[in-house]
C-alpha cells in the first residue's frame, strides 16, 4: 500500500482551512458562482397557497450535502420561499418527508417507490464514483476494492454495495475490505487527507462535494461510474407541479447545469424532458 505523506487538516465552516505539506497544495476546484434566482409567481401559483403563505420551505437533504442544498435554495427561490435545509443521515433521508418536519426531500440515490400522495421528480442520474487523492496511489478501482481501507456514507447505497463487495472478495479468499462508515463527504475527505483510508466509495453528488472539501488534495478516479437510476426530489403530490416547473426554469436559465457543474456533477445532468 503507497502511504501518503499528509498531515490532518483543520475544518472551518464546512471547509478544509489549510495544510502544511512538503509542498505547495494544489489548485482547488473553481466553482462558478451560482446565479441569483427570481421567482415566479405563474410557478408559486401551481403550489398549494398553505406553502406559499408559510414563506419557508423545508427541505431535508443528506448530511454534507453539497449540490442538494443549493438545489433546495434555487427552489425555493423561485417559488418565492426561503429554503431551510436539513441535513439527515442517509438512513434517514428515505423516511424524512413522512415525519412532517419537511416539505420536500431531495435524494441523490434510487429510493423506493413513493408513498401515495406522494411524487418523485428526478433530478440527476444516481451513480458511484470513487475519490481518492491525486492519481489513485493505492490503484482503487469498483473491481478492486478487496484489502482497501474504503470509507462510505453510513447506511448510504454504497455502503450496502461495498458489503455485497466484501462478501465477494471473502467467498474468493480475497483480503477483506476494511468499510469504515463515515458521516458524509467533509468526513471522508478529512480521513482520506489523514491518511485514514485508501478511497471513498460514494453517490456522485457526496463524491464531488469531497473533492471540492479537500480543495485539489483529491480527484475522482478515472473508473469509470457505475449504478443505474435516477436521484429525485421526493414532494408530495399537490406540490410536485411546482417543483417539477421550477426545476424546469432552472434548466432553462442556466442554474441547473451551475449548480451541477460546481459539485463536478456535468456527466451526471439528466437529459431536458420532452415537450
Amino acid at each position: 500500500m503507497i502511504r501518503r505523506v499528509l498531515v490532518p487538516l483543520l475544518l472551518a465552516g464546512g471547509v478544509l482551512a489549510g495544510c502544511a505539506t512538503e509542498q505547495a497544495p494544489p489548485l482547488g476546484v473553481v466553482q462558478p458562482p451560482v446565479p441569483a434566482v427570481a421567482a415566479d409567481p405563474a410557478i408559486a401559483a401551481l403550489a398549494p397557497p398553505t406553502l406559499i403563505g408559510s414563506s419557508v420551505l423545508r427541505v431535508s437533504v443528506p448530511a454534507e450535502s453539497g449540490a442538494e442544498r443549493e438545489l433546495a435554495e434555487a427552489l425555493a427561490a423561485k417559488l418565492g420561499l426561503r429554503a431551510v435545509a436539513d441535513g439527515v443521515s442517509a438512513t434517514a433521508l428515505p423516511r424524512a418527508l413522512f415525519e412532517n418536519r419537511h416539505d420536500l426531500n431531495i435524494n441523490p440515490n434510487v429510493g423506493p417507490e413513493p408513498a401515495r400522495g406522494q411524487t418523485h421528480v428526478p433530478w440527476i442520474a444516481a451513480r458511484t464514483a470513487i475519490v481518492t487523492p491525486p492519481g489513485n496511489p493505492d490503484r482503487v478501482e469498483a473491481t478492486t476494492l478487496c484489502g482497501h481501507r474504503i470509507g462510505v456514507v453510513a447506511g448510504s447505497a454504497q455502503h450496502a454495495d461495498v458489503r455485497q463487495r466484501d462478501a465477494h472478495c471473502q467467498d474468493n479468499r480475497r483480503p477483506p475490505i476494511t468499510i469504515v462508515p463515515l458521516a458524509g463527504a467533509v468526513d471522508a475527505a478529512r480521513r482520506i487527507l489523514a491518511d485514514q483510508l485508501d478511497a471513498f466509495v460514494a453517490d456522485t453528488p457526496a463524491a464531488g462535494n469531497a473533492v471540492v472539501t479537500g480543495r485539489g488534495w483529491l480527484e475522482k478516479t478515472n473508473s469509470p461510474t457505475w449504478g443505474e437510476g435516477t436521484g429525485a426530489v421526493l414532494a408530495p403530490a399537490a406540490v410536485a407541479p411546482a417543483i417539477d416547473a421550477a426545476l424546469g426554469a432552472l434548466r432553462a436559465d442556466g442554474t441547473y447545469d451551475v449548480i451541477l457543474s460546481r459539485w463536478l456533477l456535468d456527466a451526471d445532468s439528466l437529459p431536458s424532458p420532452t415537450p
